[in-house]
């Protein structure tokens, strides 16, 4: 999609809406009265995309065919070039962004067999025992838990979910069958007709999710599913997203193993409209996010108080020999795994994270390395009109930021691991959540696109360190 044609379009969006938000959060960017801290503007719908496998020089520098995420979606919005996945592989990273759960031997490995974890007791931290399985017992609760009691409504979309109804059951959050016992033996991969894979569905690995009806229903394929005999019919994004009050407040959106640039030659449809186009990656990731995401904005929801977060789940070196990257960094890729400066970003740690009970690295060693582990840097693309358009931040943020600022934004406030809402290690003491570098707009007013790097946010030693960027192009507001 041509960046002149998205620019016509977020301007007459923009426009549309920005009367509306003038008196929003004028205080937002102040600290509040009684505790002189940072408080999140009224952000009212939040729409997070998780994709596959990519550090962040993969991405974000122009290796692969993604002009879309790597250009034209920073203009819109902020790219945090510091933003780190907590382990490897990926189900470590989806357990630990929705329950701040540390990575455990089975998630590690993606949980080759769906059975239950095991002893399950709990451990310091919020944490949990889990010497094996992968699915967490009841007492484990999830941010979904959380909305839930906040009754704040949600949604996770999982892209083809259901389509060969004997691999997944798309009325039981997208379960591959029962943990119990024995389990479930390699628990789902892409197929050419039904891409979905469990392990990219942040809740089948729960069972405070997974034996609540009321939060199954909640589980839904992208595109809906038709009436059937014992079933009604269920909307998908597009229905949901036509009027605000059919949206919910909180949406997970988790493309198939082609669209979230997983696979390098994709099974099925890749979305480019040519059957014989299997071409993966980054590629397929532009197309799913060239389609989802002009649907997001146009929405009334989004308008109104709106905001999109594209993730990756880990970093991945963007070699062609690990098969989810048309790059070749180095033109060696051989000389580039025995080269420890060629992989530092896909094995780092930040934001002191610490490696729980069940495993002595929550990167798991990847790609030979035994270096500081962690899930290396990914970056990260958020739009909103709190954001400035353009604008970089360079303060490191992980999965367990994400978690801890996901719940101050929806008001969860009491319980968790510390007493004030925060689950597992998104309650570790000194985690920043989302501060002013990336709600840097807070007043909402609508301004126009500009190029990434107009602004640039350095890091700061504490979230009440007033930012100061450095501005290369001055903001413009819609209309001028």
């Amino acid at each position: 999609m041509a960046l002149s044609y998205l620019r016509r379009r977020w301007l007459r969006l923009m426009g549309a809406a920005a009367l509306s938000m003038v008196a929003v959060a004028a205080t937002a960017t102040a600290a509040s009265a009684h505790d002189n801290q940072f408080s999140p503007p009224k952000i009212g719908h939040v729409w997070t995309i998780m994709l596959e496998n990519k550090s962040y020089e993969a991405t974000f520098s122009g290796l692969n065919q993604n002009d879309y995420l790597w250009k034209t979606l920073p203009s819109y919005g902020l790219l945090l070039r510091q933003y780190y996945g907590t382990g490897h592989f990926s189900l470590d990273n989806y357990i630990s962004a929705v329950s701040g759960q540390a990575p455990a031997p089975a998630n590690q490995n993606d949980c080759g067999q769906y059975t239950n974890v095991q002893p399950g007791y709990p451990a310091p931290d919020g944490q949990t025992y889990a010497s094996t399985g992968c699915v967490y017992p009841a007492s484990v609760p999830t941010l979904f838990n959380q909305l839930d009691q906040k009754k704040v409504s949600w949604k996770v979309y999982a892209q083809d979910m259901g389509n060969t109804p004997t691999r997944e059951n798309a009325y039981q959050c997208g379960i591959p069958g029962s943990p119990d016992g024995a389990g479930v033996v390699d628990p789902g991969g892409a197929t050419p007709t039904d891409q979905y894979v469990p392990k990219h569905n942040p809740v089948p690995w729960f069972h405070s999710l997974i034996d609540n009806p009321k939060d199954c229903a909640n589980v839904v394929p992208l595109n809906g599913l038709p009436a059937v005999t014992g079933h009604k019919a269920v909307d998908g994004l597009t229905q949901d997203l036509a009027k605000e009050s059919t949206t919910p407040h909180f949406n997970w959106i988790s493309p198939n193993n082609c669209s979230d640039a997983h696979d390098a030659t994709c099974k099925g449809d890749n979305l480019s409209g040519d059957p014989n186009n299997h071409q993966g990656g980054l590629y397929a990731s532009d197309l799913f996010l060239q389609k989802v995401i002009p649907q997001i904005m146009a929405s009334p929801a989004f308008q109104h108080d709106g905001e999109i977060q594209i993730l990756f789940d880990e970093a991945f070196p963007p070699y062609k020999m690990y098969g989810n990257s048309i790059a070749d960094y180095t033109g060696n890729p051989t000389a580039a795994l025995n080269n420890p400066n060629d992989v530092s970003q896909s094995v780092v740690a930040c934001c002191n994270e610490l490696p729980g009970p069940n495993t002595t690295q929550p990167g798991n060693q990847a790609f030979g390395q035994d270096t500081t582990p962690g899930g290396g840097i990914t970056g990260a693309v958020f739009i909103s009109r709190f954001i400035r358009p353009g604008s970089v931040s360079d303060q490191p943020y992980n999965h367990y930021s994400w978690l801890r600022s996901t719940e101050d934004l929806f008001g969860v406030n009491h319980g968790g691991t510390d007493g004030q809402g925060h689950l597992g290690y998104a309650a570790a003491d000194g985690l920043r959540p989302f501060g002013p570098d990336v709600y840097n707009n807070a007043g909402g007013r609508a301004l126009r696109p500009a190029a990434s790097g107009a602004a640039v946010y350095s890091a700061t030693a504490s979230i009440d360190d007033a930012p100061h960027p450095t501005v290369t192009a001055p903001a413009v507001p819609v209309g001028k």
